[in-house]
């Protein structure tokens, strides 16, 4: 009988919190753009998706990215590099069609170059964690649609600054 229950239980809160999203849906938002670093290799194409999350704080979003830096290519070495990001947005002012808000958090960067010199090659690799923080600004085009421009700092053992221009789609 106490399992029952126990399932009872279970199965009303996990249907009433189903219930309680769906009623306060928050706002999807998916898109990408590009990324100009300032480490090798510099430019890089972002996948992009937030989600609002007022049901915490009005003005609080969060967003997770992946960034797959274009492989470069200097003498004898090439550099790739790719990043995986969590942030949360907290949007501290609006005017007209603009947002502005402050980022940080969470990067996970791979960072590979491999150097051949007369036929012999070396590779120095390596995945690490690290931080953000930086700022940005949204233009609202319409009920679907915004530009999105950031600025951030990277800080970890793969430092770096990166600028990104981007859309994102409301779902």
């Amino acid at each position: 009988m106490k399992k029952l229950g126990l399932k009872l239980t279970i199965s009303t809160i996990v249907l009433s919190t189903l219930l309680i999203v769906k009623v306060n849906a928050q706002p999807i938002n998916i898109g990408g753009g590009v990324v100009i670093g300032t480490d090798r290799p510099n430019i890089g194409l972002k996948l992009n998706g937030t989600y609002g999350m007022g049901f915490l704080l009005e003005n609080l979003s969060a967003s997770a990215a992946f960034t797959l830096f274009v492989p470069s290519t200097t003498v004898n070495t090439t550099y790739n590099r790719w990043g995986v990001d969590i942030d949360g947005h907290y949007k501290f002012y609006e005017m007209s069609e603009f947002e502005f808000y402050a980022l940080g958090g969470l990067n996970i960067a791979s960072y590979t170059a491999k150097t051949t010199i007369l036929g012999t090659s070396t590779r120095v690799s390596g995945t690490k964690p690290g931080f953000n923080a930086g700022v940005g600004a949204i233009y609202n085009f319409g009920d679907k649609m915004k530009a999105f421009s950031e600025f951030k700092y990277v800080m970890s053992s793969y430092d770096q600054a990166e600028i990104t221009f981007g859309v994102l789609f409301e779902l």
